[in-house]
């Protein structure tokens, strides 16, 4: 029998829906199979990312953070981390690295983390008259070895650079004093790492203990793995970036001097593009070159996380915590 007059619809069955062109990235491309590789990449994530090498390489990044303190680190931190072909955005990452095998992983601060320390300081010189300095060196340091920190030293460095600008000038000018609100423990010498941890054994507060055990674990965390050099192609592509954005911002009291400073300062830190807090080169068709700056990033997290842990116990520092939530953030207790 005829089959009589009718419409045909065409089936979409097995048929791809869209495609995907990566010009240019190649290194990332390369980059996502080395990381199945070498089982630091979930094969779960292919098929989520929809079949993205770029977007696979985000997620094997994220799993990675996550895996390595991400959670504590988002509670004070915000910061971002990108992989480019390229440090700075305007360099042609053909001119620059040719092969298309060079990348970069760095970090920048989307806003400083707010630390109050303070509380902390006064409770530590009623245990030891020489213990605020000492765990100020440890917690600053082992931050600036990873992260630009902000503190009475920018400060001091600031103000010093103001009154230069006013000599000669016939107006008078009205400079804050930062030195001497700095409080006066910080003026002793600071304890070695073998006293600090006598003093902690036999510490009599709870609290005291705990913010020295916890100090002195970021000590050594931070210090487990070297900081990578920069190189002189690196530097050639930094040449025309501005001092990298603070991390932290620790001060002394809310609303203090050294705050006063940051503020003044960051009015033109949107001026040019800043230096990457930190920078990993990697290259994509070497294991050993990814091995090493994925160890190096699971370094500079668990500093990070355990600055984070810290910082909850420092008195002073309860409603200055971050809301980020799977990689968005609202940052309310932060210091842009």
């Amino acid at each position: 029998m005829g089959s009589g007059t009718h419409l045909v619809i065409p089936s979409l069955d097995r048929v791809p829906l869209e495609h995907h062109f990566h010009a240019g990235e190649h290194a990332a491309t390369r980059l996502a199979q080395a990381l199945l590789e070498m089982n630091v990449a979930d094969t779960r994530d292919w098929q989520r990312v929809r079949r993205d090498p770029t977007d696979y390489v985000q997620a094997t990044l994220n799993r990675w953070i996550d895996l390595h303190g991400g959670k504590a680190i988002r509670r004070r931190f915000c910061l971002r981390l990108t992989l480019s072909e390229v440090i700075d955005e305007y360099l042609d990452a053909g001119e620059s690295d040719p092969d298309g095998q060079r990348l970069y992983l760095f970090l920048h601060p989307d806003s400083a983390a707010f630390v109050v320390a303070g509380p902390t300081l006064e409770l530590l010189g009623q245990e030891h008259p020489r213990l605020p300095a000492s765990f100020y060196r440890l917690f600053t340091g082992a931050l600036n070895r990873w992260v630009r920190t902000y503190d009475h030293t920018d400060a001091e460095d600031h103000v010093a650079m103001l009154r230069e600008w006013a000599e000669g000038e016939d107006e008078e000018y009205e400079i804050a004093d930062v030195a001497a609100a700095v409080p006066v423990h910080l003026k002793q010498k600071p304890l070695g790492l073998r006293t600090l941890r006598r003093i902690e054994a036999r510490a009599r507060g709870e609290a005291v203990k705990a913010l020295l055990a916890a100090a002195l674990e970021l000590e050594r965390i931070s210090a487990l793995v070297p900081r990578p050099e920069v190189t002189d192609e690196m530097r050639e592509q930094l040449m025309d970036t501005n001092s990298p954005l603070p991390a932290a911002l620790v001060v002394f009291a809310e609303n203090d001097l050294v705050e006063a400073q940051f503020e003044d300062e960051s009015q033109t830190w949107g001026e040019a593009s800043s230096e990457p807090n930190l920078i990993l080169p990697l290259s994509a068709f070497d294991l050993a070159s990814i091995r090493s700056a994925f160890r190096t990033l699971a370094a500079v997290c668990r500093t990070l996380a355990a600055a984070s842990r810290l910082i909850d116990l420092m008195p002073g520092n309860e409603k200055w915590v971050s809301d980020w939530e799977e990689g968005h953030a609202s940052t309310s207790g932060n210091r842009s």
